[in-house]
């Protein structure tokens, strides 16, 4: 055992196996072990029996390293990331999660135009852009001084949720909304979850008819772009901007970060294109 953990890349085995990453290296086993098969064959004249003993051994051996290392060629699981077409990731599971489940047909929102059109952001005085009124700002510094630990009935109300069993399974670096057993939501922290349940109390009591007419897919983008007007975290720390690159166990992609500078709590990430 203590030789097979020095070989096992836990990274891509287990429960953070790629599939797609699997197949297309089993494809590639395949193809090794048929390279072999004939070149024996042909090349080296070799017998039948000889010639498939080699083709086994190298399926063999190839599974085996797929199996304790997730992967036969090194670079693989990079290239799958980066490369593999979303159509063939949604075959194994890997599409992105809807931010909220949606009831009925999703209402296409702008969310500075609604944002404005409610009376949360504005021209801004001293430079060319838009930022939060300060009337809304206040709402929402009050909402988020009460919302200190927000649970599954406080996301059901504010995104306006269907009935269902919900939970929220909060984890070192995520928040996700399960409903029925299943993954509804997800938001990259505690803090984030937290921001949107103000930020919806906030909106909902400066346009309640407005806000009700929203699905809750339409309220996730809305506060997902209020989040960006957040100038402060709860905890009291600023909020800073970066580029980085998240990685799943079959997906990598660039995002504008925004992060709380004292806690480190993710508030948003916004995929670049």
């Amino acid at each position: 055992m203590t030789a097979l953990s020095r070989v096992r890349e836990p990274e891509y085995t287990g429960e953070n196996r790629c599939w797609p990453c699997t197949t297309v290296n089993v494809l590639i086993a395949l193809v090794l072990a048929g390279v072999v098969d004939v070149a024996l064959l042909t090349l080296a004249n070799a017998s039948t029996t000889v010639a498939g003993g080699a083709a086994l051994l190298v399926l063999v051996v190839s599974a085996a390293s797929i199996w304790l290392r997730g992967y036969l060629v090194p670079g693989t699981p990079t290239l799958t990331k980066r490369y593999m077409p979303e159509s063939v990731l949604r075959l194994f599971g890997k599409e992105p999660e809807h931010p909220m489940p949606a009831a009925g047909d999703t209402r296409e929102v702008d969310p500075e135009t609604y944002l404005s059109d409610a009376g949360a952001i504005e021209p801004c005085e001293d430079i060319d852009d838009v930022c939060l009124t300060e009337s809304f700002a206040e709402r929402w510094d009050e909402e988020l001084a009460a919302v200190e630990d927000p649970g599954p009935e406080d996301v059901r109300t504010v995104f306006g949720l269907g009935d269902g069993d919900y939970d929220l399974d909060f984890r070192a670096e995520a928040v996700i909304l399960e409903r029925d057993g299943q993954r509804a939501g997800e938001w990259p922290s505690r803090t984030a979850l937290r921001v949107d349940i103000a930020g919806g109390h906030a909106l909902a009591a400066f346009d309640r008819d407005a806000w009700a007419a929203l699905d809750p897919v339409a309220r996730g983008r809305v506060l997902n772009g209020l989040r960006v007007f957040l100038e402060e975290c709860p905890d009291g720390g600023a909020v800073e901007m970066k580029e980085e690159t998240v990685e799943s166990c079959c997906n990598a992609y660039d995002v504008v970060a925004l992060t709380c500078a004292e806690s480190g709590d993710r508030v948003l990430e916004q995929r670049v294109s």
